[in-house]
């Protein structure tokens, strides 16, 4: 991982009586900073305290698709703009329900929502699922695919219509993430 080890100092003052603390300045961990929809994203799942941990290089473009995708201690983060003008995908190692699992979260689709989405697995783990029982314009999925192994995710939205279905906006941009 490319984050520091922070300790900060606190100094206690008296000043007639009073206690006042003082914190120092602390500056970013992370030695490379994410920006755009990306960088707003990563902060929303706690910035360099988030479980997706530090960015690893600079986002980059994704060759023959509209969108960026940033590497991660854990995983990555990518912007996908041709299934909704803000989506994001991301996947990352986490400890859920007491289990090393990986995490893929989609969403916000808008102005797009779906009936259901089907989710591509490749990597350490493989298949499509189509999912029913999430929000229309968002979700997650957790799978446990056993230690050391790179599950790669891609999401595609899709709605009920007779005599077929029809998934518009085709598949997301690729994440991957390697469980704990």
């Amino acid at each position: 991982m490319n984050r520091t080890l922070r300790v900060a100092a606190t100094t206690a003052l008296v000043v007639a009586g009073s206690a006042f603390v003082a914190h120092p300045a602390s500056a970013s961990s992370c030695s490379i900073q994410p920006y755009g929809l990306i960088g707003d994203y990563w902060q929303s799942l706690g910035g360099e305290n988030a479980i997706i941990g530090c960015p690893t290089d600079e986002e980059r473009g994704v060759p023959n698709r509209n969108g960026r995708r940033q590497n991660f201690d854990d995983g990555q983060i990518a912007w996908s703009p041709d299934q909704g003008p803000k989506m994001m995908v991301a996947a990352y190692s986490a400890k859920v329900g007491g289990r090393n699992g990986l995490v893929f979260r989609w969403g916000p689709s808008t102005p797009f929502n779906y009936d259901y989405v089907k989710v591509t697995l490749s990597g350490g783990l493989r298949g499509v699922l189509k999912l029913k029982d999430q929000p229309r314009t968002n979700g997650r999925l957790v799978v446990y695919p056993g230690a050391g192994k790179r599950v790669s995710f891609t999401v595609m939205g899709c709605d009920n219509k007779f005599p077929a279905d029809t998934c518009r906006q085709g598949w997301t941009i690729w994440v991957s993430a390697t469980s704990s």
